[in-house]
């Protein structure tokens, strides 16, 4: 029964590590917009270009980020509903096989 236990926890250390990382990144993406808004308003012509065009870069890698950790949770999610099933499923066999 401790290795089951183990294998739990295992995917609930992973899950912690992943919202921990996300949570970073994200943190660290709001930091770059909000402290290189100001450089923004000083730039004019082609950097001021290459400026917005870097921020609509930050944006759609913001979309990215969110959609992969959502999918990533959700797939961790599944792996571990089925391993909860798996274990139920095996102690169901095994009870029987002991009953029988």
């Amino acid at each position: 029964m401790a290795n089951v236990e183990i294998r739990h926890q295992g995917v609930t250390d992973a899950v912690s590590a992943m919202d921990r990382a996300h949570a970073d990144m994200v943190d660290a993406l709001q930091w770059l917009e909000q402290n290189f808004n100001a450089l923004r308003e000083t730039l004019q012509g082609a950097a001021r270009q290459q400026w917005d065009s870097f921020e609509s870069e930050l944006k759609s890698m913001k979309l990215t980020l969110n959609n992969d950790y959502q999918q990533a949770r959700v797939v961790l999610q599944r792996m571990h509903d089925r391993q909860i099933e798996g274990d139920l499923n095996g102690r169901r066999r095994m009870a029987a096989l002991q009953g029988a």
